[in-house]
């Protein structure tokens, strides 16, 4: 079958919620969400990458939405809720296919958080700075004189996904720099994955996985250290 697509799935997220009177169960909702759009027991437990695929859709429709601050973003864990009950509007399509200016939001971002990211584990970081012949979304090096990188992170949020391909291959084979890939769309995520299939200093990962990594950063690094030091 042809799955939905996510601007079909936002909307009638937004809609969902609305009819429940602005927030519930998440687990409900995605089966509200199936049900409307005719998706059978069989079709539900398709998988793609390891997950169920109408389920992560759903997810993934759901950060979107609270990346455009419809949806909140602090509600409790389980909950989907509207972000202001009493003033919740329909976005337009236009808005929820996301124009230039939320796709360049995106990007920032993401790119702020893989700075926040990296200073945390007490990287020197940088931004939109140009080594091997390509200028990065942005740079982790391991010390305040090291020229080299030893990271070279590029956001693919809308953009050249073959330009971050050459970028972070010639970073890779010039700076033995290893490489990370944040895709905001499926379809760049898995075209990412096959590229980079068979190089294991090129990482390929999704926006919401880097979202969650930096809450849990941001939030409790000193138990993610008790779990990674030998």
């Amino acid at each position: 079958m042809a799955f939905p697509s996510y601007t079909q799935i936002m909307k009638a997220l937004l809609e969902v919620l609305s009819d429940k009177g602005g927030e519930a169960n998440c687990n409900d909702v995605i089966d509200e969400l199936a049900s409307r759009f005719g998706l059978t027991p069989e079709e539900r437990e398709i998988k793609d990458n390891g997950q169920y695929k109408f389920n992560h859709m759903c997810h993934t429709a759901r950060v979107q939405l609270v990346r455009k601050e419809a949806l909140a973003n602090d509600s409790p864990r389980g909950i989907w809720s509207l972000a202001k009950v009493d003033q919740w509007r329909q976005p337009s399509t236009t808005e929820l296919e996301g124009s230039e200016t939320l796709k360049k939001n995106l990007h920032d971002d993401l790119k702020k958080k893989m700075v926040d990211i990296g200073n945390k584990l007490r990287y020197n970081t940088s931004t939109e700075e140009t080594c091997a012949g390509y200028r990065h979304d942005v740079l982790w090096k391991p010390g305040a004189y090291r020229k080299d990188p030893s990271h070279v992170i590029e956001i693919c949020a809308g953009g050249s996904l073959p330009k971050d391909f050459d970028a972070l291959s010639v970073a890779n084979r010039e700076l033995s720099a290893k490489g990370i890939l944040v895709a905001v769309d499926d379809t760049d995520y898995v075209k990412a994955k096959q590229r980079f299939e068979n190089q294991p200093d090129i990482v390929v990962v999704k926006a919401e996985t880097v979202d969650r990594l930096h809450e849990l950063m941001m939030t409790d690094l000193e138990f993610l250290k008790s779990i990674f030091s030998e």
